[in-house]
């Protein structure tokens, strides 16, 4: 088979584009170091009656960074949690459920993005880490097993279980309360050739409150959480 002389660049171009761009993929993708992350999440709730208590959530969680330098890495990471939810009309906004008094339960999705500062003052088989960046908590709302949309909420708002559903997602998703600046820190130990375990301390800051004006608690909004993470290069 032959090829006409005026597709020949261009057969020429395409071959040396497959052969270069996976030696440069692989070669980046070569650098990333890798982690998996078991955490217990603890949402602080002080609103008495009006909702269940503190949710303490088990999460998983991963992410990958870029190393810039021995001291410097860029990281995004990704923790998963659910919870039941219902909509207080008492108190204008979503609030943790129990079981019997849900009306969605919300999966979430939280996304981190921020520099990771690396230090070993202890030798070469303890890293201890310090981050801080922006968290984005994207949200699912969906209606609760075993609940109809149509069905009453309560006895005094006339609304429906889909009216509350609704009404949460609506809180989530409105007012930027889905942005959380967050800080943290944690040690690596080394236990094989190319892998560490370790632990992480985290603590996600609820900055939506200074323009939504809620007259909360003060610990309403903060997330605190305890990880233990296995890393691999």
């Amino acid at each position: 088979m032959t090829v006409p002389g005026r597709k020949l660049p261009v057969l020429v171009s395409a071959l040396f584009f497959c052969a270069t761009l996976p030696v440069g993929a692989q070669s980046f993708f070569d650098s990333l170091d890798y982690a998996l992350r078991g955490s217990i999440l603890f949402f602080p709730e002080q609103n008495g009656n009006a909702s269940s208590p503190m949710p303490i959530l088990p999460s998983l969680g991963a992410s990958v960074s870029y190393p810039q330098s021995d001291l410097l890495a860029f990281e995004l990471s990704l923790d998963l949690y659910g919870t039941l939810y219902d909509y207080s009309y008492e108190l204008d906004r979503a609030v943790p459920a129990s079981l019997e008094d849900r009306s969605s339960l919300v999966i979430g999705m939280l996304w981190g993005v921020q520099p990771v500062f690396r230090f070993k003052p202890l030798g070469e088989n303890i890293t201890v880490r310090g981050y801080g960046g922006l968290a984005f908590d994207l949200r699912i709302c969906l209606l609760a097993s075993g609940l109809d949309a149509g069905e009453s909420h309560d006895l005094y708002s006339g609304k429906t279980v889909g009216d509350a559903s609704a009404g949460i997602f609506s809180y989530f998703w409105g007012g930027g309360r889905w942005l959380f600046p967050f800080i943290g820190g944690g040690m690596d130990f080394a236990v094989l050739d190319g892998m560490t375990l370790g632990f992480d301390v985290r603590v996600w800051l609820p900055v939506w409150r200074v323009w939504t004006g809620e007259n909360l608690p003060f610990l309403e909004g903060f997330r605190f959480g305890l990880g233990f993470r296995a890393a691999f290069r």
